[in-house]
């Protein structure tokens, strides 16, 4: 069970920062962009986590801590695109 959950956290990352970085292109200030959507969407994605897995754990206890998990790890994947848009030079 432990291995799927990792695995869908690998895919959704893996998926956003395709899409973050498609978007993005070689601008740094479009990377500088997508890492702070990433970070203002990250109570979002816990919400939407939360309320996605709460069926299924009727004491809450598991769903918050995927949730948390998942959040924190895309808030720290925000950061992550947030800095490399602030070190990459600007292609214009």
């Amino acid at each position: 069970m432990a291995a799927l959950f990792i695995l869908i956290v690998i895919l959704a990352l893996g998926i956003s920062n395709f899409v973050a970085f498609k978007v993005s292109g070689g601008n740094g200030k479009k990377k500088v962009i997508s890492g702070v959507l990433f970070i203002l969407l990250s109570p979002i994605v816990f919400f939407i986590t939360a309320i996605s897995i709460s069926p299924f754990d009727p004491y809450g206890f598991g769903t918050g801590i995927i949730s948390g998990i998942y959040a924190v790890l895309f808030l720290i994947n925000g950061v992550v695109i947030l800095m490399i848009g602030l070190i990459t030079k600007t292609d214009q």
